[in-house]
């Protein structure tokens, strides 16, 4: 009964885990994945009984970031692991909705052999406890990852269930063009950062582009304002959960929504209806100076504009040692606990090949993001502010980490409101009401 229960919670919880993903509503596949999957298909009725025969070992990889660039750079090395080793053939899985997909397949048994999840978030502690997630913890490996991101990973019993991948972050995307012909630097407070947008305002170009439509995108910006603007903004959600606090009356949150109005006021008029493909196109494009969003998004920006000079940097508080960014393990390949002892031996040498640094390498050249891999290059001068910070140890990580994926997906539909209602003590006092009833649930 008790394992029941959490499996019902597990489930409930789903939405959230996309909070740390990154993943967007819909999937859109590389096209050289979708021509592979159309000759797949049409060589399956023919080959299907030749296939059968072979002593070849098929392993499902789910992994759950949807941008196009991601799934580029782990395709790319898909294929070289199945050229080397043919006797295993490694078939990625994308789905809409992924999180929810995985828990529940992971709720009716059907666990993928080989899947990508975030280990610090609460959703992932409970599936190790319930034994679902293959201890990784003797696997050579492991010795490949950098360790303050393989530290960030360790679970209650002190063991490793996941191989670190890539890290992410929130940030602001600038096109450096743009600033360099208005002869604009990049800001480090919030000061500056406001006077570039009023330069910006004044020569009539919109300085920043936000997405609204989703939700969980919407969560991602409170999330990078929560930690940009107040240092003590998840604790305080914490200590609200826990009944030892409110939100409503709080200072540090009154901040934080009025900078974020103060954002809105910068930003695209459509903000409220724009998904997140359509800003980063329109950004890519040159429709707005700067795009507020995560390090997942900067792989699918090059795409729609390979010719784009771009860069980032931290959305800055008050001075530059009160910035923190949001920041956490991006990507981190698992293997399951219920899988054949066969299937686990093929699922070792896939995350083994992963783990080299020339392999990790076209991943990170693909989507963006930095690497948890040591021996990786981020070859973008852009991102070096953001690197920087992240290096200095100025981070925090996602709320889920810490906070019930429940609580953390309705603050962001509270939060959506509040973009749309742009009221700020009606915010916070929905957002205690929102805690209020999600954390009894």
């Amino acid at each position: 009964m008790i394992m029941k229960k959490k499996l019902a919670v597990l489930l409930c919880a789903a939405m959230a885990v996309s909070s740390l993903a990154g993943c967007s509503s819909g999937v859109k596949e590389p096209k050289d994945t979708q021509e592979e999957n159309k000759k797949e298909d049409s060589q399956d009725k023919t080959e299907g009984k030749k296939d059968s025969g072979k002593d070849v070992l098929t392993l499902e990889f789910f992994q759950q970031k949807s941008e196009e660039a991601a799934q580029v750079g782990y395709q790319n090395i898909i294929d070289k692991f199945n050229e080397q080793n043919p006797d295993i053939k490694i078939e990625m899985n994308t789905v809409p909705d992924a999180p929810t997909v995985l828990t529940s397949r992971v709720a009716s048994g059907d666990i993928p052999v080989i899947f990508t999840d975030f280990p610090t978030q609460l959703q992932f502690h409970q599936k190790v406890a319930n034994g679902y997630v293959q201890d990784l913890s003797e696997q050579e490996f492991l010795g490949n990852v950098e360790q303050s991101a393989l530290d960030m990973t360790k679970q209650e019993d002190g063991k490793y269930y996941a191989l670190p991948f890539s890290r992410n972050y929130m940030g602001v995307w600038y096109n450096m063009k743009i600033f360099e012909e208005n002869n604009l630097e990049v800001p480090k407070t919030w000061e500056e950062f406001t006077g570039v947008c009023d330069a910006l305002k004044e020569k009539g170009v919109t300085p920043l582009g936000l997405h609204g439509k989703d939700p969980g995108r919407v969560g991602h910006t409170f999330q990078c304002c929560t930690v940009a603007f107040d240092p003590k903004g998840v604790e305080t959600i914490e200590k609200t959960v826990a009944g030892e606090s409110s939100i409503e009356g709080d200072e540090g949150f009154k901040l934080v929504a009025e900078k974020m109005l103060t954002l809105l006021d910068y930003s695209n008029e459509d903000a409220l209806a724009l998904s997140d493909m359509q800003c980063y196109e329109n950004f890519a494009n040159g429709q707005y100076a700067m795009c507020i969003t995560g390090s997942y998004a900067r792989g699918t920006i090059m795409i729609a504009n390979p010719d784009l000079k771009l860069g980032v940097f931290p959305l800055p508080n008050d001075t530059r040692e009160t910035t923190n960014t949001l920041s956490g393990i991006d990507a981190a390949v698992c293997i399951s606990a219920k899988a054949s002892e066969e299937e686990k031996a093929g699922a070792y040498r896939f995350l083994e090949f992963l783990a080299q640094p020339e392999n990790a390498q076209l991943f990170c050249d693909a989507e963006g993001a930095p690497s948890c891999i040591t021996g990786v290059v981020h070859k973008d001068e852009g991102v070096q502010p953001m690197l920087e910070l992240i290096s200095d140890g100025q981070v925090h990580d996602w709320m889920a980490s810490t906070i019930d994926n429940n609580v953390v997906t309705d603050l962001y539909n509270v939060t959506q409101g509040f973009w749309s209602e742009k009221n700020v003590d009606d915010y916070l006092k929905q957002m205690d009401e929102s805690i209020a009833i999600t954390s009894a649930e």
